[in-house]
């Protein structure tokens, strides 16, 4: 069995789950048991355990669906994915010789009969909260971070509706010699809502609206109201596997600069809109994350912002994998710039937004797993070790 699993403890299942062999790659496996996972919108997971026969076993396939709630430790996760996976794999088991030593056991429910549905006092409300803080310095120079959020959310098969908050404060202070200090501080809060109306197994509705501060930005206040439309090419119940989606947004952005801008304007109001057109894909030989996205003023049409993303991890070959990541930025719609510029200060601490025409960002790696094929082994003596050599750039 080759289990492709990001959120899965593999050394628990090779302690709890040792009648299977855990192989390093697909193409020596019976079985490619492939997990992808989502949150729920009362704040848990929801796990899809897809079993792909190969070999002997290939068009034998079975999908299992499981939940956590929000409150599940990563003890608690990975009990019940050991639990689902023994039960994903009895039906292949029961077709080998392995069968005549397994056997079945019952847990009684506690009740003495099925759950009934219980009242929700919540209305399918959840609510998080968080804040934290950082501070470090040497002798010549000392920084501190400060940050909270909060959020609420309402999840049904009807509605979605996300209500969120942040706040972060950045300061540091370095002491250049016995005469000069440079000090610097970037803050900033957003708050965000989002309502999603479902229209049916393809089709949404929604709106957002967000309120938002950024010393970096030169924004004192940026008020936006976005309405828009979305269609996924595949049912929204398989996005746990494969989604293309194309979305449209008209609105409005409202203004207020804490600095006079380029443009010689302390407020400032912008219809727009965009388009944007998101690709995702698991699958057994791995996966794919893409997204286009044009964005426009309509009060002044040549300002906009192109955006391409990907992402990707793919086997290639046996033992061989390989990562990338990748994003591009056409920008010409950067109406909160300062009039006065930046002083060098503020360029070195990236403490303003510069002028710039585009933005862009790669990463990509390279995994080759060679030796032998089992993988059922867990010693964790000094630490571990394996037989893969990886390579990052």
């Amino acid at each position: 069995m080759f289990l492709d699993c990001h959120q899965c403890d593999l050394d628990y299942l090779r302690r709890n789950v040792g009648w299977v062999d855990y192989m390093r790659d697909r193409t020596d496996a019976d079985l490619h048991v492939l997990v992808t996972v989502q949150g729920t919108g009362g704040g848990g997971l929801a796990w899809n355990v897809n079993v792909i026969g190969l070999g002997r076993f290939a068009s034998h396939d079975h999908t299992h669906t499981f939940t956590t709630p929000q409150t599940a430790t990563s003890d608690d996760h990975r009990r019940e994915f050991a639990r689902v996976f023994k039960l994903a794999l009895v039906d292949y088991a029961a077709e080998s010789p392995l069968m005549s030593e397994l056997d079945v056991t019952w847990r009684p429910p506690a009740t003495g009969g099925p759950a009934q549905p219980q009242h929700d006092p919540w209305n399918y409300w959840v609510f998080r909260s968080s804040a934290g803080g950082s501070s470090s310095g040497e002798r010549q120079n000392t920084s501190s971070s400060y940050r909270v959020s909060f959020s609420a959310n309402r999840v049904t098969e009807d509605w979605k509706i996300s209500l969120s908050g942040n706040s972060s404060i950045n300061r540091s202070e370095f002491e250049v010699d016995d005469t000069t200090t440079v000090e610097s501080r970037r803050d900033s809060w957003s708050t965000n809502g989002l309502v999603v109306k479902s229209l049916g197994p393809k089709w949404s509705l929604g709106g957002r609206v967000s309120l938002s501060h950024s010393s970096f930005s030169n924004t004192d206040r940026a008020l936006t109201v976005a309405p828009g439309i979305e269609y996924d090419f595949f049912p929204y119940a398989e996005s746990s596997q494969r989604s293309l989606t194309v979305q449209y947004t008209i609105g409005v952005l409202h203004n207020t600069y804490r600095e006079i801008t380029v443009f010689d304007k302390l407020t400032d109001t912008v219809p727009n809109h965009a388009v944007t057109l998101s690709l995702g894909l698991r699958q057994p030989w791995g996966s794919v994350g893409a997204q286009a996205s044009y964005q426009q003023h309509l009060n002044n049409t040549d300002r906009y912002r192109a955006s391409l993303f990907g992402n990707t991890d793919v086997r290639l070959f046996r033992g061989f994998s390989f990562n990338v990541f990748a994003s591009y930025n056409k920008i010409n719609d950067q109406i909160s710039l300062p009039k006065g510029g930046a002083t060098r200060d503020e360029i070195l601490l990236r403490l303003r937004q510069l002028a710039t025409n585009y933005s862009y960002s790669v990463s990509f790696g390279l995994s080759y797993s060679f030796g032998s094929i089992y993988n059922n082994i867990v010693n964790p003596r000094f630490g571990g070790g394996s037989g893969e050599i990886f390579i990052f750039f």
